[in-house]
Parts: C-alpha cells; sequence; structure tokens
C-alpha cells in the first residue's frame, strides 16, 4: 500500500512524531508549510485563536498528491482544542483526492476525540485509524508502542 503522511508542527512535536510514524511505515513523508508566522508568543496566540474561529491559512505549495497514495496519514498539533489551521486548511484543499486516511494529533492533554470528528467531517471519510499522543506519552516514550500499534492497525 503506497502511503503518505502530512503533518503541520508549529513546535517540533508533531514532525517528532510525522517521522517516527513514516519511518516505522516506510513511506513518504511531507511537512505542511504555512505562510503565517507562528513563532513566539503572538504566534501562540494567533494559532489558538485560528483554530477557534476554524479559519483557513495560505500555504506554501506542496510536492505530493494525495490522489497518487492508497492512505494519505494527516497529523496536527492540537489548538485550543481544535485542528490546527495549516490541516484545517489542506484537508479542505485537498479532500476531493484522499483515497483513504488516517489522522494523528499531539496535545499537551488527551483531548483527541473532538479534532478526530472535526477531521473527519473536513475529509468527508471516517479514518482507517486515529493515534493521539500526549505530552505525557512524549515525555515517557511511551509514543514509541502506541506508533506500531497505530502502523498495524491502518496496515490492514
Amino acid at each position: 500500500m503506497k502511503t503518505l503522511v502530512v503533518y503541520y508542527s508549529r513546535t517540533g512535536k508533531t514532525g517528532m512524531i510525522a517521522e517516527e510514524i513514516a519511518n516505522t511505515l516506510g513511506c513518504d513523508i511531507e511537512e505542511i508549510i504555512d505562510t503565517k508566522s507562528r513563532s513566539g508568543i503572538l504566534g501562540w496566540l494567533r494559532s489558538g485563536n485560528d483554530a477557534r474561529n476554524k479559519s483557513l491559512t495560505v500555504l506554501n505549495d506542496l510536492v505530493n498528491d494525495p490522489a497518487d497514495y492508497d492512505l494519505v496519514v494527516i497529523g496536527t498539533p492540537v489548538w485550543a482544542g481544535h485542528v490546527s489551521a495549516p490541516v484545517r486548511t489542506y484537508i479542505s484543499q485537498k479532500q476531493a483526492y484522499f483515497n483513504n486516511v488516517a489522522f494523528f494529533c499531539t496535545a499537551g492533554g488527551n483531548n483527541f476525540a473532538g479534532v478526530f470528528m472535526d477531521m473527519t467531517d473536513l475529509a468527508g471519510t471516517s479514518p482507517t485509524g486515529t493515534l493521539g499522543i500526549s505530552g505525557k506519552d512524549i515525555k515517557s516514550g511511551t509514543y514509541q508502542s502506541k506508533i506500531q500499534d497505530f502502523a498495524k492497525v491502518i496496515q490492514m
């Protein structure tokens, strides 16, 4: 199965998880690049506000076409309990091209259900699997076994 991992990461945590997933699956990976500055405290505030308002943003051009893949694994950080604006934009722009999707997200806590529901609504299809990684999972290293379990589910 040809798989693509696509993700946005403001601080690097979601990117780290995306790379682990792509390495586990042996697949292509692509980072979503937002043209809006999201660094520092102002960027953090802007990011949360954009997520709460379900705002879209402008993305840099992407290399990979999701229609070329059997499965697109999409990753987002959780911002103010919502999907990040860059990932919301990606899904909104590309949803017609998805064959199958799986979702993962990273968060300080473990509030993932609403984010996965929103991603499902945006994609217009149910995911083959979901993975939520908390800050505690990253600190303790338990995210690695969760990634292994996720990979088994989505490769079926």
